[in-house]
């Protein structure tokens, strides 16, 4: 296995034949985490880049690609899903705080 330098760190250049079953477990798998992040509110920004990404190494038949593309696409999910709760905890913590401000306990 080889492996090069990209913008996240270290990738695998190991080449695998493409199987179109495990690439569609994949995405099925991949979408239901992205499914449960979203149902919290979140949405991920740049989503369509994402999808790119992942429509290009489909066509490409590149397994590594789609396994890598798919496993950004999940990261940039649970990363806007945790936004969203650290974004509605200050939002209750604020209106805790202004409640208990105006006088009333």
């Amino acid at each position: 296995m080889m492996h090069k330098t990209d913008d996240y760190g270290w990738k695998s250049t190991w080449e695998q034949a493409w199987d179109e079953p495990e690439a569609v477990r994949l995405l099925k798998n991949a979408g239901d985490l992205v499914t449960s992040f979203e149902a919290t509110g979140a949405r991920m920004p740049q989503r369509e880049l994402y999808h790119a990404r992942l429509v290009a190494a489909h066509a490409a038949r590149d397994m590594a690609d789609y396994r890598d593309a798919l496993n950004g696409y999940v990261e940039a999910a649970r990363m806007a899903s945790r936004e969203a709760a650290r974004q509605k905890a200050r939002e209750d913590s604020l209106r805790d705080h202004n409640y208990h401000r105006a006088g009333r306990n």
